[in-house]
């Protein structure tokens, strides 16, 4: 597939879904085309020009998708990765990575002195980032007889947290709420699903509640206030993540 065309002033408008953005990448190929901007419902158009909304066609998604597992996994889960960003702009990035890739081969995802290599490979890392910073710094509480916690990432990284937790807590149900997008990963019974909700209500039970006191004291014992440094600390974990934190509750 070639990769050179002609660059339009014409936006895509889709329907925010993976295999709706796959269709994005299908309508380029099918026009010659790259557009301007690729919009999912949440971005507003910046061009004041033409919109082309994109239907989402499931055998149009999957022939893309066919030709990115062609590619190899590096691609595709850059892609797939990516895809998982809320930063503006990341759906042309993606789209434009795919055309390069489609080009010129798997070896392209190396080819970081490009420019469209270099912007969607910056996409994956920001989001496998603040992924593993969740991975380390979850902190889980006793919740109607299974383990829950709250979250607030940028990104949305549930994905990239089921593997792991599914790992760790083989025969633990659990539950992890995306407070920032109103979703939630739970594991129950040994099923895994995405579900919609608005929030999250902490436990009451009293066994739970006094370990989290007894963390914090011990957290606090290994303190030693005369070298508190905040500035130190939030270079090991950003203070966003703090308020999800047990223990540092009451620094934020």
């Amino acid at each position: 597939m070639p990769y050179e065309a002609n660059v339009t002033d014409v936006a895509y408008r889709y329907d925010g879904s993976f295999a709706g953005f796959l269709c994005c990448v299908f309508e380029s190929y099918a026009r010659h085309e790259i557009p301007s901007e690729v919009c999912p419902p949440e971005e507003g158009q910046l061009n004041l020009f033409g919109t082309r909304e994109i239907l989402t066609d499931r055998q149009r998604a999957k022939r893309v998708a066919v030709g990115l597992d062609r590619l190899g996994p590096q691609v595709k889960d850059r892609i797939v990765t990516g895809f998982l960003s809320t930063d503006p702009g990341k759906d042309l990035t993606l789209l434009r990575f795919a055309r390069r890739c489609f080009a010129q081969g798997p070896q392209a995802v190396q080819m970081l002195g490009d420019p469209d290599v270099a912007a969607a490979f910056a996409i994956e890392r920001a989001v496998n980032n603040e992924a593993g910073k969740f991975i380390e710094f979850i902190r889980f509480e006793e919740r109607d007889g299974m383990l829950g916690t709250v979250i607030h990432p940028k990104h949305q990284v549930l994905p990239l947290l089921r593997g792991h937790f599914c790992s760790r807590l083989p025969d633990e149900d659990f539950l992890i709420f995306d407070a920032t997008h109103g979703t939630a990963l739970v594991r129950r019974g040994g099923q895994v699903q995405y579900l919609t909700m608005e929030h999250y209500t902490p436990g009451t039970d009293e066994d739970e509640l006094n370990w989290q006191q007894l963390w914090k004291r011990f957290f606090k014992a290994l303190t030693i206030e005369e070298r508190r440094n905040e500035k130190a600390q939030m270079n090991h974990v950003q203070k966003r993540f703090w308020k999800d934190m047990v223990e540092m509750q009451g620094s934020v």
